[in-house]
């Protein structure tokens, strides 16, 4: 399923607009499409992040399509970090 994404984000008092088309797998676009394009749109957010220099940021806004508002699913997204460690 390919969607449009547009974030806008609060970087160190900046506010900026972005936007661009990205795919979703279909199968997960079915189970629960919020959240499906929510965590392509937390890697693209965090892609941005690391291009900006790690400043600052401010999930502002974020819709697909121009019509889902999908903000507050972004911000509970949280990584997954695996803890393999011996200790």
């Amino acid at each position: 399923m390919k969607v449009v994404i547009q974030t806008i984000l609060n970087i160190e008092g900046n506010r900026g607009y972005r936007s661009g088309e990205f795919f979703v797998r279909d199968s997960e676009f079915k189970k629960e499409p919020n959240f499906a394009v929510a965590v392509v749109a937390y890697e693209w957010i965090q892609q941005q992040i690391r291009e900006s220099g790690c400043r600052e940021t401010i999930i502002e806004k974020v819709t697909w399509n121009e019509k889902n508002d999908i903000t507050e699913d972004v911000k509970q997204i949280q990584p997954v970090i695996k803890d393999d460690l011996p200790f």
